[in-house]
């Protein structure tokens, strides 16, 4: 739906009145309130920051997204810069060089004479190989990692001073790479701390329990990269034993143990890659349940690849889109409680279904707001019924972790005409009832070419017209009913009038195969 009704928005906040809100920007920022009871009444404005749920104003919004510092230091952008240099680096210390590399060697013939393996410069190499990714997915490895290479590679540089041209190059690139990725680590962190105070101010002082039915992603999120990147950190230890333990047990022939070490390092590299990415996230998640969160009002969007997009509100156009997320189906929750029903559409009310691709939605977000947070986000689908002009409006919650991406593919978008819609849905309706086919009727999920259906906003696609001899079977059990054929459902209730219907008692088990609808048939 394009707007919130009053039921989708928290109670019971902390440090404040207790009861849904909703804020309104003004021209220049101030926030005038009204809060909206569980009934729908609205009570008298109240002074600004008395409590309730706030909305974004975009000069906010926009102050938040500068904060995120300039574009060029995007995680994906300076990572690929960051492996270009690490490659170019490697090429130039252990490839091109006409001496032994001050900063890696292996044995007979690639380090010094007699002296076997180097142990000693191993680690360096590790974190050399692990800048690009770390700066990508562990942005807080990163500093501390670019750091220690540049300490070691100035060292050794200033040891082996006149060692030629090819070594004093790679050198240089190995210093170049270790200040972008410090510089673009530090920066990104200071970024992510300017962004939470910014969302917490906008979201002002209260504090809301998370709604009812949001799935508990601290027990999964992360799981599988720790495993994995154990694992492979495990596989790892034991190439570097075995290499160790040869070269120390070679006596006096120097034994060369290079091809363990290069094994190991990219599976390491691939290790702490994995279980640092999962280990953040997993403390993300748990953050999140640990107290109650502040809420903000925004708008999301759906974009062509499957990442959503948050943006201050849903109804000014000229936003831009702040932050991403990409919605699992085991971490959403649909149909999680009934908000309303009803046929709402007064001009410019917003109680209408919109196509998420094409303009944004509104939602009540949960949590901070910073690349790397976990966010829960509650949204409302409508179902409608079908021939019909009314509808049921159910609260759907989804939670995910909140991605660094920059870069989006969105276009301009204009707001849809409510009435507009629904008189095309009902006119698609009739149409395709006439004609034969799905007897559906397209619903806030797509965009308006797909039946609906009546498992929480979920989208059925080429529904099973219904038996000719289970429509046989039902009147019949029908014309054994009372003359006016109600009574007390013996199966299940009616999904769409109750257990009070006259073709409540039609239906099938609950084992039974069949999907026939009391909407399926005709008295």
């Amino acid at each position: 739906m394009k707007r919130l009704p009053p039921g989708a928005f928290p109670t019971g906040a902390e440090g404040g009145s207790g009861t849904a809100a909703r804020a309104v920007a003004g021209e220049r920022g101030a926030r005038a309130a009204w809060t909206v009871t569980g009934d729908g009444v609205v009570t008298r404005p109240q002074p600004p920051g008395a409590g309730g749920v706030a909305t974004w104003p975009v000069a906010d919004a926009e102050r938040w997204r500068r904060a995120g510092g300039p574009a060029i230091l995007a995680p994906a952008a300076v990572g690929g810069l960051l492996g270009v240099l690490v490659v170019t680096a490697y090429v130039l210390l252990y490839g091109v060089a006409d001496t032994p590399s001050p900063v890696w060697h292996g044995g007979p013939g690639e380090g010094a004479p007699g002296e076997g393996t180097d142990w000693r410069r191993y680690p360096g190499a590790v974190l050399l190989a692990a800048l690009p990714l770390w700066y990508r997915y562990v942005p807080v490895a990163v500093v501390p990692a670019a750091l220690c290479v540049a300490v070691e590679t100035g060292v050794s540089a200033a040891r082996n001073a006149g060692t030629g041209d090819a070594a004093t190059v790679g050198q240089a690139v190995v210093l170049a790479a270790c200040g972008l990725a410090f510089a673009g680590g530090c920066l990104r962190l200071r970024a992510r701390r300017r962004q939470r105070a910014l969302a917490l101010k906008v979201a002002g002082k209260q504090r809301f329990p998370l709604p009812e039915g949001v799935p508990e992603s601290d027990g999964h999120r992360g799981h599988r990269r720790i495993y994995l990147g154990l694992a492979l950190a495990l596989t790892a230890s034991g190439i570097l034993t075995e290499g160790l333990v040869r070269d120390l047990s070679a006596g006096g022939t120097p034994y060369d143990a290079v091809g363990q070490q290069r094994v190991a390092l990219a599976l390491l590299v691939a290790a702490t890659t994995f279980y640092g990415r999962g280990r953040l996230a997993l403390r993300a998640a748990r953050r999140l349940y640990e107290e109650a969160q502040p809420a903000l009002i925004v708008g999301v969007r759906a974009g062509p690849d499957g990442r959503h997009w948050v943006y201050p509100d849903a109804r000014t156009a000229t936003a831009a889109p702040l932050i991403a997320y990409v919605p699992r189906r085991r971490d959403t929750r649909t149909r999680t409680r009934l908000l309303g029903g009803g046929s709402a559409y007064g001009p410019g009310d917003g109680y209408h279904d919109v196509a998420p691709e094409q303009e944004p939605f509104e939602a009540v977000l949960y949590g901070t707001v910073a690349e790397g947070d976990e966010a829960v986000l509650v949204h409302a689908d409508i179902e409608y019924h079908r021939h019909g002009e009314t509808g049921r409006m159910y609260a759907t919650v989804t939670t995910a972790p909140l991605r660094p991406d920059r870069f989006h593919r969105l276009g301009p978008w204009e707001a849809a005409d409510g009435p507009t819609r629904q008189r095309e849905r009902l006119r698609r309706a009739g149409g395709t009832a006439a004609g034969g086919g799905p007897r559906g009727v397209p619903a806030g999920g797509g965009a308006g070419e797909e039946p609906a259906a009546y498992g929480g906003g979920r989208v059925e696609r080429g529904r099973r017209p219904v038996r000719p001899a289970l429509l046989r079977r039902v009147r019949r059990r029908l014309s054994t009913r009372g003359a006016d054929g109600r009574g007390a459902c013996r199966t299940r209730a009616c999904p769409t009038y109750g257990s009070t219907s006259p073709w409540a008692a039609s239906l099938p088990t609950a084992g039974s195969r069949s999907r026939v609808r009391c909407a399926d048939l005709t008295p």
